[in-house]
């Protein structure tokens, strides 16, 4: 045996033995078992993930220190939309919240459990974590200067979800360093206090750090949120939730390209964009279903959301997915997209 040929079959059975082996999707698929959900209490099922075997709840749940919030590690989740960022911090929000023996509450009509989601923006200012005005329900046409979400947050101990944290601009987000360290407080200058955390109190960020027209958190909350998880789509519960599975296995074999950084995809359809197509494949059929679909990647390629190779190998993945057959030809002159026929009225 020549020294080229040993090297070859000694390739070979790594790649037998170890990660070099070739898995099909299907096959990837079956490999994730899934866990029993966390129901909350609307009745939202959550099948939650794994990071290398240990469910992910836990493993954030085992960051945040309750009783010492100053003792927390707090959370960064990354990923691009539709992945299930969320629906994630809700899940570990109810569970703190279980673990803190509290009953779950009845706020305006909603099950509460202590989880509050904020969402700014680029008018964002430095009064957005702090102060909110509302009307008053005693005197109208005049407003009354409340405290903010995040603000009741620490007082209360609740977690704060930052949705989208990378679009808020950077004089909000330096306003609330003290809260994210030992310090854990936050000042309030139209009513000259100073909020120090309770226990319980934790903050989840979650973004997508390619989201076009974003820019970066600060450099400082790096270090102030180290414990980054990359969040993908949790493919196999939305094989049990009934998505065809040609089509999951293909979405997430594309999703496997973005993560390896394969063919320049920073975006891929995601949990949430797959089952909206399931679902309206399930009322209206595979055709009206296809044209929405496409009609809705066009618009974003035209707003420059995603890129139009992007778009081209979502098309390619409904092929392989077993669609092609709704495809239309070029002398049919229909709108279209990479060949599938927009939802466009005649």
């Amino acid at each position: 045996m020549s020294a080229i040929t040993a090297a070859l079959s000694q390739i070979d059975q790594v790649a037998q033995e170890g990660d070099l082996t070739p898995q099909h999707p299907t096959d990837l698929l079956e490999l994730d078992a899934l866990a029993d959900p966390i129901v909350l209490p609307d009745g939202k099922q959550i099948y939650l993930p794994r990071l290398h075997g240990q469910p992910i709840d836990e493993l954030a749940c085992a960051l945040i220190d309750l009783a010492r919030p100053a003792e927390s590690t707090f959370l960064r989740l990354i990923g691009p939309p539709g992945c299930g960022k969320s629906q994630l911090a809700r899940a570990v929000a109810y569970r703190l919240w279980r673990q803190r023996g509290r009953d779950i509450e009845d706020r305006h009509g909603v099950a509460f459990y202590g989880f509050v989601e904020i969402t700014g923006g680029p008018s964002s200012d430095e009064y957005l974590f702090r102060h909110e005005f509302v009307p008053a329900a005693d005197d109208a046409g005049t407003v009354r200067l409340v405290d903010s979400a995040f603000a009741t947050a620490m007082r209360e101990g609740w977690v704060v979800m930052i949705d989208e944290v990378n679009t808020i601009r950077d004089i909000a987000l330096l306003s609330i360093n003290s809260c994210l360290d030992a310090r854990l407080s936050l000042y309030l200058p139209a009513t000259a206090q100073t909020i120090i955390a309770q226990p319980g109190f934790a903050v989840i960020l979650a973004y997508n750090p390619g989201l076009v027209g974003a820019t970066d958190i600060p450099d400082a909350w790096h270090s102030r949120f180290p414990a980054t998880l990359e969040v993908t789509s949790h493919w196999p519960a939305l094989l049990h939730l009934g998505a065809p599975r040609p089509l999951v296995a293909e979405a997430m074999a594309l999703d496997r390209q973005r993560i390896a950084g394969e063919d320049g995809l920073t975006w891929t359809p995601q949990f949430r964009d797959i089952e909206a197509l399931t679902r309206m494949i399930d009322r209206v059929g595979e055709r009206a279903a296809l044209a929405f679909f496409v009609s809705n990647l066009a618009e974003q390629v035209a707003a420059g959301k995603i890129q139009d190779a992007e778009a081209a190998a979502v098309c390619r993945m409904l092929d392989q997915a077993g669609y092609a057959h709704l495809k239309v030809s070029a002398t049919r002159r229909l709108p279209n997209l990479h060949g599938y026929p927009r939802a466009v009225t005649t």
